[in-house]
């Protein structure tokens, strides 16, 4: 698939990652989206109304890479989390991810082989 500048402008698939309470696991987390080797994407944190660090901690790697977004809003759960981030979500595509957890660094790039397969 040729890439174009359209693309560029707008990821191609929207990381969406649920913020409360992980504030020992966030940077792992956030690291494992930056690292991927599948470059086309953008990232929303929404903070849930977490009590601890985790709000400044997605503040400070929205401000180290632009393709990071941060919604800040009072605790509503995991399922009003991901609702308020597709909201704002520009990808083709949505691929959710716990704040808890993370990814392969050839994570996304697998799914858009598998993806391009399937389509053939």
């Amino acid at each position: 698939m040729k890439e174009t500048s359209i693309e560029l402008c707008h990821p191609f698939v929207t990381v969406i990652i649920p913020v409360y309470k992980v504030e020992k696991y966030l940077h792992n987390c956030v690291e494992s989206v930056i690292n991927q080797s599948y470059p086309h994407w953008e990232l929303i944190l929404v903070d849930d109304g977490s009590p601890d660090r985790c709000g400044s901690i997605c503040d400070e790697y929205a401000a180290k890479d632009s393709r990071i977004h941060v919604i800040h809003k009072e605790n509503g759960g995991t399922s009003s989390a991901r609702n308020a981030a597709l909201d704002v979500a520009v990808g083709e595509y949505v691929a959710f991810l716990d704040s808890d957890d993370f990814w392969h660094k050839d994570y996304l790039k697998i799914l858009f082989i598998v993806r391009n397969v399937a389509i053939l």
